[in-house]
Parts: C-alpha cells; structure tokens; sequence
C-alpha cells in the first residue's frame, strides 16, 4: 500500500510541473525531499531537480531567478546553493558541504579509502556549463528595428526566430518580460514581425517543441510625434525707422533640420518649396506685416507660427515750401516752410544750392523755432538759385526739397538804399550805403555774410547753428567812404552811450565799433569819459534770448569781403 501511495504522490508532482510549462525534460521532480538534494522555489512552490545542471538550465529557460538551495552532506539541512562547497563525485553527481574543511574532509577520507582523489568544483562552472547548453537548445531571437532614424510614424519589429527543434510558439508584450509571463500574457505572433506606435522596451518570446523558451528585448526610442515649439520676439515695440529683428527660439526633442519664415500668413504645406532659411535664431524684417515662421524636425514633425509687425515707419517728413512775392523784389524773398510727419519733426535745415541729405550731417543752417502759432517757419532769400530745405522727424526718417528763387532785384553795400532786416525788425532807408552793414562774417564754406548789427550775427549763429570762422564790425573811426573798413570782432573795441545820454550816429544805434577808445570818443564827439567799453560776450548772450523765431539768408557772394 505504501508503495502504490509514494507512486501517486510522484505522478502528481510531474503533473504539476507540466501544467505549470516546465516542459523541459531535465527537470526531476520528487515527492519528498529525501529523494533529491537540490531546490528551487518556482512560482511559490518548491519544484526539485534531480542536480543543479537542471535547475541552472530551467533558471534561463524561464527567464528568472529562483532561490536555490541544496542538502548538506553532513547535516542534511537546507542551505543556499551560493554559499556551499560543491564536491563532484562523478559525471551526474554533487554533494554539497556548508564548511569548507568539511568537505577537504570528506575528499581526504574519500582518497584514503577509495585511492581516488575528488575535484571541487565551482558554480560559476557549473553556471557557464548550463548556459552553453542552453545556447544550444534553446531558440534563437535576433529583433531589428524598421529604422532607427528620429520618425515620426510607427516602426515595425522584424523578428527572425531560428532553432534545432520546430517553434511552436511565438510572442511579443511591451516592457521586458521574463518566458514564465507569456503562459497567460503576450500577443501572438501571426508572422514575422508586429508594429509599435510609442517608444519603450518590447519583449519577444519563442518556445520550441522540446519545451525551450527564449526571450529577446528591444528598445525603441527614435519615436517622435511632438511638433517642436516656437516663440517669437521682435527686437523693438517701439516705432522705428530700422529693420525689425525677429527672435526665433525653436525647441524640440529631436534635432530641428529646417528653419525658414515667410511674409504673410503661410501654412506648413508652403514651405515645402517656398520660404526663406535661416540658420542663426534671427531674421530681419523690412517693412510692416504678418510673417510665418516654420519648423521641421528630423522625425518629420512641423509646425508654423506668425508674427505681426506694425512698428516700422520709414515715411520720411513730407516738406512743402512755397514763396509768396511772385513779382519783382528789390533785396529778398521769403521761402515759407512747412514740414509735417507722424511722428514729429525733430531737425529742420536749409542750404543755398541743390544739397543731398548727407549734406546736411554736419553743414546746414537750422531753421529756427517758431515765434508763435500764427507764423510760418520761413527763410529769407538775398540771392536768386536754388535752395534746399531739410526735415529729420523723430525717428530719423530724413528727407529734401528744393525750391527755386528768381526776380531778387541785384544790390550791392554801394548802391543798395535801404534793407528790411527780418530779424531786427526796423527798415533802414536812405541811409549812408556805406554804414548799412554794421556786422560780417564769413562761414566754413567761404560764404559772406553781411548784418544791419552786431547782435543779429550772433543770433544768426545761435539760432540757426552756422559755424563762423571770422566775424567782422564796421569800425566808425574810418575815414569815408567805408568799403572795406572792418575789424576783426577779437580786434574792436566796442562802445556805448551811457544810458542817461541822448544816442548819436548811425539810426541812432548805441553800439559803436572802433580801433580804440579814443577814436570813439573823437567820432562821437564827446570826451572819453562819455563812452564805455561793452564785452561782446554780453551782447553774444543778449542774442541767445532775443530775436528768436526767425531765420535770415545774409549770404551775398563766394569771395571774402
């Protein structure tokens, strides 16, 4: 009876393993431990082998790793199979010794009795021993991905499944799964391959007829169907008379292989022929707009993004000028000025002759401001030609006109009776011709200018910032007729009544020029103690705050007088 119980108990346990898919024939399973010395905890149960060769094999075919434990030799109790001392007896047999010196024992006593000396042997040799075998029995896996390159689409898994048996079996699942899994989990290969859609580890499984299993892992990680990001940024929001630059600030997962942008609102279908590249983070923009932007990765993924520009104004100042005396005038004529823009107008200037813009960098006379609103800004004219006026708005934006002045009446310091002067506003007729001009100065360019006084030079000079290189006053000691009786300004000295004293001489004027103090006093026919020297740098700062708003043209020829 008992002999018939042990036999049903160890069909029940072969039973069990091979539900359990442990088809491999190496596996010895027994119904107590007394007929075996090796263990392995599987799947929760303790499964024996008839040696550790066996329970090694099962380990990789299974794609896990048991706890493993062996019988001591001397105790007969369970210990770990990494910690013991393995003796070979011979070809299929171990025995196992917690202790060293019980097994240097035991292979002692074993020669002396048997003349035959015993080998220890290492588990690392026994491990290398089973993976050899199962190289040999179990399938071979080799996986290939469609491409390995960034994508933007799917990528199919080539599998090639080869071994010594037929495959009865073929599986896949994601994540790295060991062969024990795919018993109830995995998707079944039909064929020879299988599709993934994101990127992560796949597992391959195979199983042959004999029972062997294999697993086989790939990454892929080359999918990509993010579109990249762009941010755009223009250099300025201010108003401008400069290019725009845009910014592009371009992310992605991948490598960005074409960066292009176009004016107007564009699709990404656009720039598969059109648009223009750019290889830094900037572009340039010209003029007012909606522009795109486009962005394509190495796995194919696009995307466009636009920008409006509305900061630009390159529109120079629009100058209209006209002069209001169409018939015949003796002396001048006036140019009236008017200037307008958006944005403001920040410099206006005027020049005798056909003048570019760049002429007016450094040279030009400024027109200055206006008196009040009821005016108009104006030049006045003492020759015929033409003249060019020049507006700078508060951008930068620069533009000239030209206007041509005829039928100025000629005149010379001889002939000519009487001048109106705009700035000092008073008429002098039927005076001296020789004591006209109380004031001259010659500019950088040679030009001559002639003045009714001293304080409309500087004025002129102030206000509408000419640079003078020589200044000149009428020296009043001079014997007539007074043609080229000037002093250097750094040369005269200059006087004045006292206030108190009726004025004498020339329209009544206060300001008299001379060689010295006594010649003054001797043309004013008073004593030296009637006059007092003036500074020049009083009347050059009278100038600054008086007589303002108006802008004078004294120039009368090329040559130095």
């Amino acid at each position: 009876m008992r002999k018939y119980l042990g036999f049903g108990l160890l069909l029940c346990v072969i039973l069990i393993a091979t539900l359990s898919g442990n088809h491999n024939s190496s596996v010895f399973a027994a119904a107590t431990d007394a007929n075996t010395d090796v263990q392995a905890i599987k799947n929760g149960k303790v499964v024996y082998y008839k040696g550790v060769n066996s329970l090694l094999y099962d380990e990789l075919n299974e794609g896990v790793t048991f706890t493993k434990k062996v019988k001591d030799y001397n105790t007969k109790k369970w210990v770990e199979l990494d910690s013991v001392t393995i003796v070979k007896i011979n070809a299929s047999k171990n025995i196992y010794f917690s202790k060293v010196a019980a097994a240097e024992k035991y292979i002692k006593t074993y020669k002396k009795k048997n003349n035959v000396t015993l080998k220890k042997v290492k588990l690392k040799t026994i491990k290398a021993n089973a993976k050899v075998k199962y190289k040999k029995e179990a399938p071979s896996i080799v996986l290939k991905a469609s491409t390995t390159k960034p994508t933007n689409k799917d990528v199919t898994v080539n599998v090639a499944v080869t071994d010594n048996k037929k495959v009865s079996l073929k599986k896949w699942a994601i994540g790295v799964e060991p062969a024990n899994k795919f018993s109830t989990a995995g998707t079944e290969l039909t064929d020879n391959s299988f599709t993934v859609s994101e990127n992560g580890t796949y597992t391959v499984y195979a199983l042959d007829n004999n029972g062997n299993k294999r697993t086989k892992s790939i990454k892929i990680s080359n999918i990509d169907k993010t579109n990249p990001t762009i941010s755009l940024s223009p250099s300025t929001t201010n108003a401008t008379n400069e290019n725009v630059t845009v910014t592009a600030s371009i992310i992605d997962n991948v490598k960005v292989v074409s960066k292009k942008w176009a004016s107007g609102d564009q699709t990404a279908t656009y720039f598969t022929k059109n648009g223009t590249k750019f290889t830094s983070n900037t572009f340039n923009i010209k003029t007012n707009g909606t522009y795109t932007v486009f962005a394509k990765d190495s796995a194919g993924n696009t995307l466009v993004h636009t920008i409006t520009i509305s900061n630009i104004n390159k529109t120079a100042p629009t100058i209209t000028l006209s002069i209001p005396e169409s018939d015949v005038t003796a002396v001048s004529k006036k140019i009236q000025v008017s200037t307008t823009d958006d944005n403001g107008i920040q410099d206006q200037k005027w020049a005798y002759g056909n003048k570019g813009v760049e002429y007016f960098v450094d040279k030009g006379s400024r027109i200055a401001p206006l008196q009040n609103a009821n005016q108009k800004d104006k030049i006045i004219t003492l020759k015929n030609g033409v003249y060019t006026v020049y507006a700078e708005d508060k951008l930068g934006n620069k533009a000239v006109k030209t206007i041509t002045v005829d039928k100025i009446s000629g005149f010379s310091e001889i002939t000519q009776t009487g001048v109106h002067c705009e700035v000092c506003r008073m008429d002098l007729y039927n005076t001296d011709p020789n004591k006209v001009y109380t004031a001259k100065a010659i500019d950088q360019e040679g030009y001559t200018h002639y003045f009714c006084r001293i304080g409309c030079m500087y004025h002129q000079q102030h206000a509408n910032g000419i640079a003078f290189t020589n200044k000149y006053v009428r020296d009043y000691g001079a014997t007539a007729p007074r043609l080229n009786n000037w002093i250097a300004v750094e040369n005269a000295v200059t006087v004045k009544y006292r206030a108190d004293e009726t004025a004498k001489g020339i329209m009544g004027w206060k300001l008299f020029h001379f060689t010295d103090l006594s010649s003054a006093a001797n043309y004013l026919g008073v004593s030296k103690e009637n006059v007092v020297a003036e500074k020049l740098e009083n009347i050059s700062e009278y100038a600054k705050t008086n007589n303002k708003g108006m802008d004078y043209q004294y120039e009368v020829d090329k040559a130095a007088q």
